[in-house]
């Protein structure tokens, strides 16, 4: 039994472990290397074209086009996994351009992405009235982040997980009347 139980931790903790690595492959990391800051790259997107980069952000807007679909990113710095923080911080925009179609209801507005592709030069374009010089990437992996959950006020856990209001026995009382609190701990 114990074995059994060993083996299962064991089991556990690989498949752990092998979830850290990101979404790309140990050989585009290493190619992406010594990449330029998005700073550098927004500067001077065609002194830098060719080059294989690794970024990400939250999507603005896609637009699914004839032969492409074009992916309008707000840059974030990335952190452990290649995944975009959650920052305030941006070094401004890039378009990623893909042949492939990519759902509008799936990659919308809001999302995280990281995509490792092929810096292809600057497109011009405009963020609300003022002109905008986007550095453009050529997709060749792009990930898609589910969405991390919130402990905030935003998410409320009791009617989630359990269908019951919070405060449903009472002012204190949480889920067990007589002992108050949260489920007897006094949270409330």
């Amino acid at each position: 039994m114990r074995l059994r139980l060993g083996l299962c931790l064991v089991a556990l903790l690989l498949g752990t472990l092998s979830g850290c690595g990101g979404p790309f492959s140990e050989s585009t990391l290493e190619a992406a290397r010594n990449q330029p800051s998005f700073g550098a790259i927004r500067q001077d997107p065609t002194a830098y074209k060719g080059r294989l980069v690794i970024l990400g952000g939250k999507i603005a807007q896609i637009q699914n086009q004839k032969n492409a679909t074009v992916v309008e990113v707000v840059q974030r710095p990335l952190g452990s996994g290649e995944r975009p923080s959650s920052s305030n911080q941006s070094g401004g925009r890039f378009l990623a351009v893909t042949p492939k179609f990519l759902d509008p209801t799936i990659y919308k507005r809001g999302r995280e992405v990281t995509v490792a592709g092929r810096l292809s030069g600057v497109q011009p374009g405009t963020i609300g009235k003022r002109s905008y010089a986007y550095p453009l990437v050529t997709i060749s992996q792009i990930h898609l982040w589910q969405p991390e959950m919130s402990g905030g006020a935003d998410y409320d856990w009791t009617m989630m997980n359990y269908g019951y209001e919070p405060g449903m026995w009472g002012p204190g009382m949480g889920f067990f009347p007589g002992y108050g609190g949260f489920g007897g701990f006094g949270m409330y």
